[in-house]
């Protein structure tokens, strides 16, 4: 059973009766949301397939937190925003984009990466909430039991609470009328009629009234379990750093039962997912990080729910961008082919099925082939498609473009090391080392290149008759075809190995294969 599915069974178990099971995930719009953000989507989304799959009516929720105050000015983009930082999201222009807030821009990239993997949650911006006054209940009872709330928060510091933080202490950051900024302080409060006084570090001062003045939020440790009551939410993920003894969520515990009078939902925590060859975790505040757009550059929608897929969200793991590339575009092409025949063991069955992969997948083409022989053919798609097309690739398909377009960023951005290097001279001094018979091998190869063969694997199969002769039993004759295959890679690459030898001579030509083999003369 994969860990989905053992969640959404908890899930059932402890909340039987439920007409509607909300599952929660939450993101906030302070930089290029990267790839470890997206677990914080990803994991409740399979726990919602898997709840679905037992006849349930789930709603899916994603809290946009785009009233959160702007923090820090993130890696790569102009120093000239620290001007905004207090202001919330929402509130001033993006620099790539003048026509809307740097939040819109922000969360709207990040939703169309989730709709462009098949995740399309229902969003709920926060800042319309607050603004529109659909939190005005919650924000006043916290400022009533402002009290509770310090004392649950101190329990969980080490430095003793004076008088002076205890009396000066509300649970709400507040958003001054005249600069935007949070950098307010509340000189006055009256609990009977709800109005508060402020002055703000610009110099300016008012009076307001909460129930009427709706640009305050709730501070994070408040504002976290108040949305756990207030849309009934059943599960959540979130990450480690919120995740660990005395963090933010063993607070929101604290708080959601002894001021809001409700339920924690189940809650599992994630872990970091790195990059392979870096062992840095990544921040969104942070520059270099790997979005979903950079990963859908290389991988397929599939490929990548598959990683977050069969690793429980307890575990850390690296996405790779370099040759192992490679191997999970075979590896996973050969599960889904597994999957379709019905070969497949039941744990990976239910990983491909978490990926929401159909049958037409099955008409890729090879992505480790268009990676080797785009460099060989020097990017030209056409004596491309002509090459593959050899190969049975139905090379007008949409899936064949959309894995070519993937394996040509791939190769030029991270797949220098993995490009075949045809040698530009005849490898003399190898072709010494062969004796009589060997040397024979490649004079036939020269003949059998003259010819004209429709598909490559007719060209593979000619290269096994070279050496096949009526005295040789199958598992000698398994040596005598290999030891012929290295002696033309090394003649042709320099090396002992590399790419399916009938495709590679069609993709060479037979120019190129002569000039190299002509040694043999």
């Amino acid at each position: 059973m994969n860990w989905a599915k053992e969640i959404a069974e908890e899930i059932v178990k402890t909340y039987p009766d439920e007409k509607v099971y909300t599952i929660a995930s939450g993101v906030s719009p302070s930089g290029f949301i990267h790839i470890g953000n997206f677990r914080e989507i990803v994991t409740p989304y399979m726990v919602v397939l898997e709840l679905r799959k037992l006849g349930k009516n789930v709603r899916f929720i994603l809290s946009v937190d785009n009233f959160d105050r702007f923090r820090k000015v993130p890696g790569g983009l102009p120093e000239s925003l620290s001007q905004y930082i207090g202001k919330p999201y929402v509130d001033f222009p993006c620099p790539l984009n003048e026509k809307v807030s740097y939040g819109k821009f922000m969360q709207e990239r990040f939703i169309g990466e989730l709709k462009s993997v098949g995740i399309e949650p229902e969003c709920i911006f926060q800042a319309d909430m607050y603004r529109s006054g659909k939190y005005t209940d919650q924000v006043i009872e916290s400022m009533h039991k402002r009290k509770q709330i310090f004392e649950i928060i101190d329990t969980f510091r080490t430095q003793d609470a004076t008088e002076e933080e205890v009396k000066n202490y509300y649970p709400i950051s507040l958003y001054c009328s005249h600069c935007g900024k949070d950098s307010t302080t509340i000189t006055s409060y009256d609990e009977k009629t709800e109005d508060l006084t402020y002055t703000c570090a610009c110099g300016h001062s008012e009076k307001v009234n909460l129930k009427t003045f709706h640009n305050v939020k709730l501070q994070w440790k408040v504002d976290w379990p108040m949305r756990w009551k207030y849309e009934n939410v059943l599960f959540e993920s979130g990450g480690l750093d919120h995740s660990t003894a005395g963090s933010s969520h063993d607070v929101a515990k604290e708080v959601v039962t002894k001021i809001f009078n409700w339920h924690t939902p189940i809650y599992y925590g994630y872990n970091f997912i790195g990059i392979k060859g870096g062992g840095a975790k990544m921040s969104s505040s942070k520059g270099g990080v790997l979005t979903l757009t950079d990963l859908l550059n290389v991988y397929d929608k599939n490929i990548i729910l598959w990683f977050y897929a069969k690793y429980k969200p307890n575990q850390a793991f690296n996405i790779s961008l370099d040759n192992d590339v490679i191997r999970y575009y075979s590896e996973f092409d050969r599960w889904v082919k597994a999957y379709f025949e019905g070969t497949i063991d039941e744990g990976n069955k239910e990983f491909i099925e978490l990926c929401g992969v159909t049958k037409d997948y099955l008409d890729n083409p090879s992505f480790s082939n268009l990676a080797t022989f785009l460099p060989i053919v020097n990017f030209n798609e056409d004596l491309l498609a002509k090459l593959m097309a050899k190969e049975g690739v139905d090379t007008k398909s949409k899936l064949y473009k959309e894995r070519l377009a993937r394996a040509k960023y791939w190769v030029t951005n991270y797949g220098e090391e993995y490009q075949v290097n045809v040698l530009k001279e005849q490898n003399v001094e190898f072709y010494k080392t062969l004796n009589d018979e060997e040397k024979g091998w490649i004079k036939k190869t020269i003949e059998l290149m003259k010819e004209n063969y429709e598909t490559t694997t007719d060209l593979q199969n000619t290269l096994y008759a070279v050496v096949k002769t009526p005295d040789l039993n199958p598992e000698d004759l398994k040596k005598v075809q290999k030891r012929y295959f290295e002696i033309l890679y090394n003649l042709l690459l320099g090396e002992s190995r590399g790419p399916k030898l009938g495709l590679f001579l069609t993709a060479l030509g037979k120019e190129t294969v002569t000039k190299l083999l002509s040694i043999a003369k």
